[in-house]
Formats: structure tokens, C-alpha cells, sequence
């Protein structure tokens, strides 16, 4: 309706003439005494003609009127695009720099093993490379999910089978530092990514073992809430930053004290969530321990 009246309004002086010449010719045929039926047979080949030509109008007032709206609609989106592409620009680059100072200290702690006469840290040195190979894998994933066509593969998976082969792969952390696993058979299968899924439970993995010293980590699936649980009794998350532990480069109190955290493993883990449409949550106790849930959605 809208539309109708503003094209009404651009063309108020082509109906203002048409009503305009009516009236004088209205006037002249009263005074000249000419008869009706010849005035009423032109007003209606004027009205006609103008309804013929309003008509034309209108289709290409409507097609300007859409062009008009898509070129709106293009530069909107051209914008939105622009914006986003500095947005990512910009948290990739924050990203690296965080990426490169974490990737810093294995490599650090690597030179000052070699560095030592004595070749006694085999064990270390392992685990530093260890580190080494996770910090540049992550950044891969990381590359990869901000690739908008990341490629995803939905199937059923066997979660025994994915947390074991994890399982394997962070053996040799666990024997490093004489931390004990509680872990039982888990008969359930989830619909997910098997690549993004392994990714996001390695993180919360290497987190726990990152902060646990010589204690116990326990996994388990609960499956009346289709939830995964690992558990920990490592140093515990102080409440404050409960919060923003997702948030990229927030390392924490924890994580600026022992001087191990960049704040890139739980955002990564944040991320793969939101991609792969899982919850995860996280109750802690300072100086007890803290729980990831890995909530999958009803099968």
C-alpha cells in the first residue's frame, strides 16, 4: 500500500493535469453549449489513455523500485561481509600471537633439556615435543574451523572406541605424571563429527591433565542425560572465572600462576561445540578438582 502511494505522489502532476483539463473542458463544453455525451466520450478516452500510460509507469517505477532495494540489499550485505572478514582477520591474528607465545615454552624448555651434559631427561623432552606437536595441531584445527566450508562427516560413533584411541595417544602424559585413570567400558554411540568431536575431547583432556598433579582422572557417560563427564582432581577453577574460561586468551588465575595456559584449548573447545551442536559445561572447586560435560543431543 505503501509503495501504491508513493507512486501516486511522483506522479501527482500527470492526474493533477488530467483533473485540470477535465475541468476546463468541462467548462468550455457548458458555456459553449456542446453536447455532454461528446465531453463525457473524450473525458473517457483522456482517462483511457492516462490509465494506459500510469500503467507503463508503474511497471517501471516497480522494476527501479527493485533495483533500487536489491542494490540496497547488495551494499548491506557487501558491508556485513566486510565486517566479518575483519572480524576474522582480526581474531586470527590474535589468535597466532597467543598461539605463538604458548608454543614458546615447551620449545624453551626442550633447548634447556639439551642443553645439559647429561642426557637424563629423555621422558621430558618426550612430553615437551609432545606439546609441541598438540600446540601446532591446534592451531591447524583452528585454521580449519574458520574456513566457513569446513568439510563435516555426521555419523554414528562408538564413543569406547574414540575415547580410547584418545586415551592411547595421552599415555604417556598420564605415566609422566603418575596420574591414575578411572575409565570403564561406555557401550553408547552419538551422533557427531568423529574428527571434531575427538578434537574437543582431547582439549578438555590435556586441560585436565595440564592442571593435575598425581591424581585421578575419571570418565564416564551418563545416558540418561546423553552426557559425557571428565573429571579431575586437579587444582580446581576459581569461581570468578567460571565464566570466561571459554573466552579466547583468557588463561585465568590458574593459568597465569603456573604459567601453562594461553587461553586457546577451552575457546577452540567452545568453537568445535557450537560446530558440532554440543553443550559443554564445567563445575569446579578451587583446590578439588573441576568436571567437563559434553552434553550430545538426544539421538
Amino acid at each position: 500500500m505503501n509503495k501504491v502511494i508513493k507512486f501516486l505522489k511522483n506522479e501527482y502532476k500527470i492526474i493533477s493535469t488530467l483533473i485540470y483539463t477535465t475541468c476546463v473542458f468541462g467548462v468550455v463544453f457548458e458555456f459553449a453549449n456542446f453536447k455532454r455525451e461528446y465531453f463525457w466520450l473524450g473525458v473517457k478516452c483522456a482517462s483511457f489513455i492516462s490509465a494506459i500510460f500510469l500503467f507503463i509507469d508503474w511497471i517501471n517505477y516497480s522494476r527501479q523500485e527493485n533495483y533500487m532495494k536489491l542494490s540496497q540489499d547488495l551494499e548491506i550485505e557487501n558491508r556485513r561481509l566486510l565486517n566479518q572478514a575483519t572480524i576474522d582477520r582480526r581474531e586470527l591474528e590474535e589468535y597466532f600471537l597467543l598461539w605463538v607465545h604458548q608454543i614458546k615454552t615447551p620449545i624453551t624448555v626442550s633447548n634447556l633439556i639439551l642443553q645439559k651434559s647429561e642426557f637424563e631427561d629423555k621422558n621430558k623432552l618426550k612430553e615437551q615435543m609432545f606439546y609441541i606437536e598438540e600446540y601446532t595441531n591446534m592451531a591447524i584445527n583452528y585454521l580449519k574451523l574458520m574456513d566457513r566450508d569446513a568439510d563435516m562427516d555426521i555419523t554414528s560413533i562408538s564413543l569406547d572406541s574414540l575415547i580410547k584411541s584418545i586415551l592411547k595417544k595421552y599415555s604417556m602424559l598420564f605415566i609422566e605424571k603418575h596420574i591414575s585413570l578411572d575409565y570403564n567400558h561406555i557401550s553408547a554411540n552419538v551422533i557427531s563429527d568423529t574428527k571434531w568431536l575427538s578434537i574437543l575431547i582431547e582439549q578438555i583432556l590435556a586441560n585436565a591433565i595440564k592442571y593435575t598433579e598425581s591424581g585421578t582422572i575419571q570418565i564416564t557417560f551418563e545416558e540418561d542425560s546423553n552426557t559425557l563427564k571428565i573429571r579431575d582432581t586437579g587444582i580446581g577453577i576459581r569461581s570468578e572465572d567460571l565464566n570466561k574460561i571459554f573466552d579466547r586468551g583468557y588463561s585465568g588465575f590458574n593459568g597465569r600462576i603456573n604459567e601453562k595456559s594461553s587461553g586457546l584449548g577451552l575457546y577452540l573447545v567452545k568453537t568445535i561445540a557450537n560446530v558440532i551442536n554440543v553443550k559443554v559445561n564445567v563445575q569446579s572447586t578451587l583446590n578439588v578438582g573441576s568436571v567437563f560435560s559434553i552434553r550430545f543431543p538426544s539421538n
